[in-house]
């Protein structure tokens, strides 16, 4: 069984690769995370293979995602970072925007009961929603399904958008990685790689969603915030960290038939444009107010998955702490409010406590 699951996990991070390199090779945006995403994908709809990932994989992902995010908190962004309260309210509040606007859509035209509706509109935080959603009366199949479709639709609008608000070429951004890479010190690489697995080993020991990228996260920012360490994450390992996300991302079509997909995906993704959209419109209002540049407040606003727009901050290199700690305070936020949102709307599932 063991054997089963680990050749399935290393066929699926094949798929991935490939897909990965296919993007690179042709300068599209974002190769490593949109490519696997787009392979496994596919493979789940056009062969009887099935992808999908042992659990401990994807920990692993997070940990390394955690970790090249909290490099970006050097003193300088330590520093700056009082200026962040302006864009962090307004994240607040567009976050209780979204998730009013998604839910009220998702009961009209999506024939969702309140649970499954509610769940389905949550603005990031798929590990506690899909936690939560199992106590309820809820279609889970269906809540996962709008939140990968919405989510595919951010990270592909993402790198474009971006492309036109600061006229970053991504082209030159893949291949920056290889063409300045950084020189492999052991001394500050394995003080770094020692407080990685040190985070794992404890977060493997909290009961807290997205633990296994918040304590790495934070772990990894004290370190380069007091200037203890200076490296990054090998490319390499960022690459394969992608790949693990991206093909996990992929790998969630395989529940569903391509009728299903159709179903609620199409709606979904709607409400991801209009969404991006938002985001975008929100980051110019909020930019003079909040001292910073458009292009990170966008990812910041981006109701998505912390780890998956967390590598779309670090593989463009667009502020990745600041993007970071305000998805981080989204899904802390969501932890607060769902709870009590669900027993106000949902009716517990017999048997769930």
């Amino acid at each position: 069984m063991l054997a089963s699951a680990v050749t399935r996990g290393a066929v699926t991070i094949g798929v991935g690769a490939a897909g990965g390199l296919t993007f690179f090779l042709l300068n599209l945006p974002l190769p490593w995370v949109l490519g696997s995403v787009t392979a496994s994908a596919l493979i789940t709809q056009l062969s009887p293979f099935r992808p999908e990932l042992p659990v401990t994989w994807r920990s692993y992902a997070m940990v390394a995602i955690g970790t090249m995010l909290g490099t970006g908190f050097t003193p300088d962004v330590i520093a700056r970072a009082g200026t962040w309260a302006v864009s962090l309210l307004a994240m607040a509040l567009l976050s209780l925007c979204f998730g009013l606007f998604a839910y009220m859509v998702f009961r009209r035209w999506g024939d969702m009961n309140r649970e499954t509706a509610l769940f389905a509109a949550m603005p990031g935080g798929l590990s506690v929603v899909t936690m939560l959603a199992e106590q309820y009366e809820t279609e889970t199949n269906r809540v996962v399904l709008c939140h990968t479709a919405r989510l595919v639709v951010l990270l592909i609008s993402a790198p474009l958008l971006i492309q036109w608000i600061a006229g970053i070429d991504l082209s030159a951004a893949n291949r920056t990685a290889f063409s300045t890479p950084e020189a492999f010190d052991l001394t500050e690489h394995g003080k770094l790689a020692l407080v990685a697995i040190a985070s794992w080993y404890a977060a493997t020991r909290i009961r807290f969603p997205s633990v296994m990228l918040l304590l790495p996260l934070l772990s990894s920012a004290v370190l380069h915030a007091t200037g203890l360490v200076t490296v990054h994450v090998p490319a390499p390992l960022s690459i394969l960290a992608q790949i693990v996300i991206g093909s996990g991302v992929g790998a969630r079509f395989a529940s569903y038939t391509l009728r299903q997909i159709v179903r609620d995906g199409w709606l979904a993704a709607l409400v991801g444009v209009v969404l991006a959209a938002d985001s975008l419109v929100a980051a110019f209002l909020v930019a003079p107010f909040a001292g910073g540049d458009v292009a990170p407040l966008f990812l910041a606003y981006l109701p998505g998955g912390a780890p998956e727009l967390g590598v779309v901050a670090l593989a463009l290199m667009i502020d990745p702490a600041m993007v970071a700690a305000h998805h981080v305070l989204r899904v802390c936020l969501i932890v607060a409010i769902l709870p009590y949102a669900a027993h106000r709307v949902g009716t517990p599932r017999t048997g769930s406590p």
